[in-house]
């Protein structure tokens, strides 16, 4: 008998202790987001847009932060931008695509360090204290900045296009990179070998012409299934004789081309010979690169694209995975890590192809860079930077809904909104896109 009371106590026991075991396990468990994403609209003064809902606010609702310093309240609501990550809990109406908001979760992003390798392309100003863009930021140097040099120069004068940088550093609340530590490196690339046919741009195709992402053309008078599968050594394209519509892409690509690159003699080898061509291309709802400065754009995301702004940011994304590349061609140590890194990022063999390379954590940072710094190349050449997360928007879906409105933002467009609110103003023109149409050869230089 005493064994049976023993053996029930120790049961109760059990039980109450898997009891208080389940209540704390249910009591620490996080709580899943209703919705979450990047803020892509907002409208005052209490509501936002998240992934396809569109999230109300009162004062009831509390925020809270995912990173930085503690802020109250009303910091915090301030926060709430286009571009901004967020984490949203309330109740769903999924006819409605409403979600009424308890608790807003918010993340700062002018309070992130930042740190890359990239070449600078735009120099606000020169001298002891100079101010530049580089890797799509803007940057200056903090007072107390280490500052490093390796190659052909040894102050900050020395400082111009064309330089790289190597950086550290933090963006304050204008959206600026303030860098604590800096080397500034004076590359020597290896000049690009291969035909130099390959680097000469042209407008007229015979019948039958195809590309491969590497500048080499053909004839194929006699097309066959087999040509419709990417071969070569980074793939083979159709190319359609469409004169009007080619010059119109070469010269909306050669706008956005950096001045100071357009500006370098033919035989500097950090010359990039750029060029840039329309093809036959299915499946590829994006750029395509490869090779030396060559940028193709399939008919299919010409014909999907609403206006040329949108256009510009799909030609200005191969632009700058040129610019990425370029580091390829570094020496030493610097040619070394790219080089150990190229099965992930696909340098030296396949089509890099610009969809998102989300798997791998090395795809994504050059995805982002690529994104930043394709915003700043539009917005010098005249376009509207804020249509660039729209081209993308309507490029992300196999088959776009028939409702624009339903269309939502793929991961760069959200980073690229991001970037957006942090550094450009946005207009008029860029709430009323322009209507001129991608493929339309009228628009001048």
């Amino acid at each position: 008998m005493g064994r049976i009371r023993s053996s029930f106590r120790i049961t109760a026991s059990l039980t109450i202790l898997l009891g208080l075991a389940a209540q704390v396990t249910r009591a620490q468990e996080p709580v899943i987001p209703t919705v979450r994403g990047t803020i892509t609209a907002v409208q005052p003064p209490d509501g936002f847009d998240v992934d396809g809902y569109h999230v109300l606010t009162s004062r009831a609702t509390k925020f809270f932060a995912l990173n930085g310093k503690k802020k109250d309240q009303d910091a915090l609501r301030a926060l709430i931008a286009a571009g901004v990550y967020v984490q949203v809990i309330g109740d769903k109406d999924r006819r409605a695509q409403t979600v009424v908001a308890s608790q807003v979760k918010i993340r700062d992003n002018g309070e992130r360090e930042l740190s890359g390798t990239a070449v600078i392309d735009h120099m606000f100003s020169r001298g002891a204290q100079p101010v530049f863009r580089a890797d799509g930021y803007n940057f200056r140097l903090a007072p107390d900045a280490e500052i490093h040099f390796k190659g052909d120069m040894d102050a900050l004068t020395d400082v111009d296009t064309g330089t790289w940088i190597r950086y550290e550093g933090s963006r304050d609340g204008s959206g600026e990179v303030v860098a604590t530590k800096a080397e500034f490196i004076k590359m020597k690339p290896h000049k690009a070998h291969g035909d130099p046919g390959k680097f000469a741009q042209v407008t007229t195709f015979p019948p039958g012409s195809m590309i491969d992402l590497d500048g080499s053309f053909r004839i194929n008078p006699k097309p066959d299934k087999s040509e419709d599968t990417p071969g070569g050594e980074c793939g083979w394209y159709r190319v359609p004789d469409v004169p009007a519509v080619q010059e119109h892409v070469r010269r909306v690509g050669m706008s956005l081309v950096p001045k100071y690159q357009r500006d370098l003699p033919e035989e500097d080898p950090a010359k990039i010979p750029f060029r840039f061509y329309v093809v036959d291309e299915k499946n590829i709802r994006s750029d395509l690169f490869c090779r030396e400065g060559l940028v193709l754009v399939p008919v299919s995301v010409i014909n999907r694209l609403r206006n040329e702004d949108q256009l510009a940011a799909v030609l200005a994304d191969g632009i700058a995975a040129t610019m990425q590349r370029q580091q390829a061609r570094m020496s030493g140590a610097e040619l070394t890590t790219l080089l150990a890194l190229a099965p992930a990022i696909g340098f030296g063999g396949a089509a890099l192809i610009g969809e998102p390379l989300v798997k791998h954590e090395i795809g994504r940072k050059m995805e982002g860079q690529r994104g930043r710094v394709a915003l700043s190349l539009m917005a010098d050449a005249g376009y509207d930077p804020w249509q660039a997360p729209e081209a993308w928007r309507w490029l992300a879906p196999k088959d776009p809904p028939k409702d624009p409105s339903k269309l939502k933002y793929p991961d760069r467009a959200g980073y690229q909104l991001e970037i957006l609110n942090l550094q450009y103003n946005r207009t008029a023109a860029s709430d009323a896109a322009t209507t001129q149409p991608a493929n339309s050869p009228a628009k001048p230089n």
